[in-house]
């Protein structure tokens, strides 16, 4: 997944510690109101710098997974203070594949969210949004369904969406929205891989949001996530681990 996430995103600065004490959190190998080991001890553990752990736990901080306690260290903080909408949070709870429970939720964020964005693109869209969109499905359109270029243009379509609605509010949920995304193309592209059904799906959006008809911008948008979601639902059946043979969880992760 983060492979996925670097090639269409683009490679981005990472701290190494953070991730994966990160992962070991958010998997429950590290319970909340743990104390992790201190910074030397860690150091060792992870053959790096004691500096490198401080930054580590400067970023697992800010994304409300540890906290400093006096007298104790560092602490594992509840998970309802977790920032469950930060990209990285999203992906490491992933632990390889997302699971039902998980991609619902996902969905149900998205369902929430993209068809009243249509809704409005089609009321009062940003034309050069509307144009982006227009590029991304012509993009989809010819490239092969599993390529970076096809999942990009993916991402930018709904970007667009989102941030045509001219709504500061809404624009701001893009980054939220391709992280959600990039979580569950994969499995909806190797689920169902044939181009023409995903493109007729967004050209339908398109195209409603094009002739200015709100409720069919509104209903095309529900459509389509109701098909990607039976799609990733249905690549995780086909993926799921046989009872007795999940992920084996460790700090070398």
């Amino acid at each position: 997944m983060q492979d996925l996430l670097a090639t269409v995103r683009g490679a981005r600065p990472r701290i190494w510690a953070a991730e994966i004490i990160g992962r070991r959190i958010v998997s429950g190998g590290l319970l909340p109101g743990t104390t992790l080991p201190n910074f030397d001890e860690l150091a060792a553990e992870l053959s790096t710098s004691r500096l490198t752990v401080r930054e580590a736990m400067r970023v697992l901080a800010d994304k409300g997974l540890v906290m400093s306690k006096p007298r104790r260290g560092t602490v594992v903080r509840p998970r309802s203070e977790w920032s469950q909408l930060d990209a990285d949070v999203l992906v490491w709870q992933l632990a390889g594949e997302p699971d039902a429970t998980f991609v619902s939720n996902l969905f149900e964020v998205r369902r929430i969210i993209e068809p009243d964005a249509a809704a409005i693109v089609a009321t009062r869209g940003d034309s050069a949004a509307v144009a982006a969109m227009e590029r991304a499905l012509a993009t989809m359109a010819a490239a092969d369904p599993q390529s970076p270029e096809s999942i990009r243009a993916d991402l930018s379509f709904h970007r667009n969406l989102l941030t045509g609605t001219g709504n500061d509010f809404i624009a701001g949920l893009a980054p939220l929205v391709e992280t959600l995304l990039i979580v569950v193309l994969r499995i909806q592209r190797d689920s169902r891989p044939d181009r023409d059904t995903f493109v007729s799906n967004h050209r339908a959006i398109l195209e409603a949001i094009k002739r200015g008809d709100a409720g069919a911008a509104r209903s095309a948008a529900a459509a389509l996530l109701k098909g990607a979601e039976k799609d990733a639902m249905d690549g995780i059946g086909r993926t799921a681990p046989a009872a007795g043979q999940g992920a084996t969880r460790s700090m070398s992760q």
